[in-house]
């Protein structure tokens, strides 16, 4: 009865051995044996000890029938307590969470000042520039003198042109970036239009090439084969095939140029830069004219807008200076009547992106307009 008694105490410590090596990964119990346990594989290994100990002291309790019947008992305290995650194991997986981090290249910085005041030696010589051509400059002088002498009146009086001045130049910048865009959308629209028709006629001509040229080569091997029939039929077929074939190839790069469309007969954004006729649309409000014509810090030899004719030429945009297409190809993109009928897929290329250039160098305009609208923060006229 004793040998019986071991011999089920030994398959129960068996059996509770395989079930934590089933359930438990190899690496991790090689690891740490300890804290790699998940909670699940605890509640399994707890379940086995405490019927290999209730096992045990049953058989302990058949063999000494004056054991103490609360032996069993106190063996569930200790099961109870390896089924609930060590401390260990709670350490370690929140300590897996903080290192799982997105890697990234992202740089911080401490906090800054909001909105940094300038003062009048603060600004930079475009800004100074601008500020001459919008009639500031003497009201900046006047409100930003040390002495003292204004008085709070005249002080906000001053403040008050300043930010009227600046606040409509802002909006006149706006009005001709919302023209730029429109004007960019409309063609884009017919730019597309030839695109899909180009695309459309190349597929045509292929397939009419492949078709033809397989056609007359059956043809023209058919004819080959009659007896009674001399060989020459066969032959012009096969010569037919091939100028069918030569021909369709030909034509098919006629029609990668996408063809030509009418353009909308109006004036664009770049027309009075040329001096072509304009409405009232894309007349340049005058501060904007200003801003454009006057000197930037990066060529203080040339204007803006003269930097961009030179960059336009220097992409093939416009023609050479003294070139036959010179004031056609500026008809074009300046949209002149005239020549709306003649527009390729290059043209309306080229006038988007003088248009885009346009609208962005006129969004340069906001960052001088910001600085001079610091110069009047309360923080310096006080």
């Amino acid at each position: 009865m004793e040998n019986r008694s071991r011999n089920v105490l030994r398959c129960g410590c068996l059996c509770a051995g395989l079930l934590a090596l089933v359930f438990l990964p190899r690496s991790e119990a090689l690891a740490d044996p300890g804290a790699a346990i998940s909670p699940s594989n605890k509640s399994v290994m707890s379940i086995a000890s405490s019927s290999s100990v209730s096992a045990s002291s049953s058989s302990a309790a058949s063999l000494s029938p004056s054991a103490s019947p609360s032996a069993s008992p106190s063996a569930s305290p200790s099961a109870s307590s390896s089924a609930s995650p060590s401390p260990s194991t709670a350490a370690s997986s929140s300590a897996v969470k903080k290192t799982a981090r997105v890697v990234s290249n992202l740089v911080d910085r401490p906090k800054r000042e909001l909105f940094v005041p300038l003062k009048i030696e603060e600004l930079t010589e475009p800004t100074r520039e601008l500020a001459e051509a919008l009639e500031i400059m003497p009201l900046l002088r006047e409100v930003n003198e040390p002495s003292g002498a204004l008085s709070p009146e005249r002080k906000s009086e001053i403040r008050q042109q300043i930010l009227e001045t600046v606040l409509e130049s802002y909006f006149d910048v706006a009005s001709i970036q919302g023209e730029a865009e429109k004007e960019r959308g409309n063609l884009e629209a017919l730019r597309q239009t030839l695109i899909d028709k180009r695309d459309r006629s190349i597929e045509v001509n292929n397939a009419v090439n492949f078709i033809a040229s397989g056609t007359l080569n059956t043809v023209g091997s058919v004819l080959g084969f009659a007896k009674n029939a001399l060989p020459f039929p066969g032959n012009l077929n096969q010569m037919l095939s091939g100028v069918v074939s030569t021909g369709m190839s030909t034509y098919s790069l006629k029609q990668a140029g996408g063809g030509k469309t009418r353009g909308t007969g109006s004036p664009t954004v770049v027309a009075e830069l040329f001096g072509r006729p304009v409405d009232r649309r894309t007349t340049y409000p005058e501060s904007v004219w200003r801003f454009l014509h006057s000197r930037s810090l990066d060529h203080p030899e040339r204007t803006r807008v003269e930097q961009l004719e030179n960059y336009w030429i220097s992409r093939n945009w416009l023609e050479p200076h003294g070139s036959k297409k010179e004031q056609a190809k500026l008809d074009l993109v300046c949209g002149v009547e005239s020549a709306r009928k003649a527009l390729t897929i290059d043209d309306l290329t080229d006038q988007i992106n003088v248009i885009s250039d346009i609208s962005a160098v006129s969004s340069l305009m906001a960052h001088h307009l910001r600085d001079l609208l610091r110069m009047i923060d309360s923080d310096v006229l006080n």
